[in-house]
């Protein structure tokens, strides 16, 4: 399986992207896009097991294609959501077990993700 999460606001972004093969490399972004930093982590089988099983039981595969607030958005926080051919996106607003998926991310990566 492969996986890809971005999430991006006015003053920077990071991102998520690997596989269980290739490993997860994070990425963090400056407001301008430019590189502030690189980490490359392997999680073991059992770590990406325990997420598998993590998003399927906080129901990731049924979150919505999109979403969105019912205001206005200007300059607001973005994200994406790719594993395989499941996707999900948002602007300012989010599933409601965001957090959970956020905190399931960062014990398959090993650190906390920010």
């Amino acid at each position: 399986m492969r996986l890809f999460v971005a999430l991006g606001w006015a003053g920077g972004s990071w991102e998520v992207l690997g596989s269980e093969g290739g490993g997860l490399l994070y990425r963090r972004r400056g407001h301008d896009g430019s590189a502030l930093g690189e980490r490359r982590v392997h999680p073991p089988p059992e770590a990406w097991r325990a997420f598998w099983e993590r998003l399927r039981a906080l129901g990731v595969p049924d979150w919505e294609a999109r979403y969105e607030p019912e205001y206005p958005v200007c300059g607001g926080t973005t994200w994406a959501v790719r594993v395989d051919g499941f996707q999900s996106t948002g602007e300012d607003a989010y599933p409601p077990n965001w957090q959970a998926f956020l905190e399931a991310l960062s014990e398959l990566a090993g650190f906390r993700l920010e």
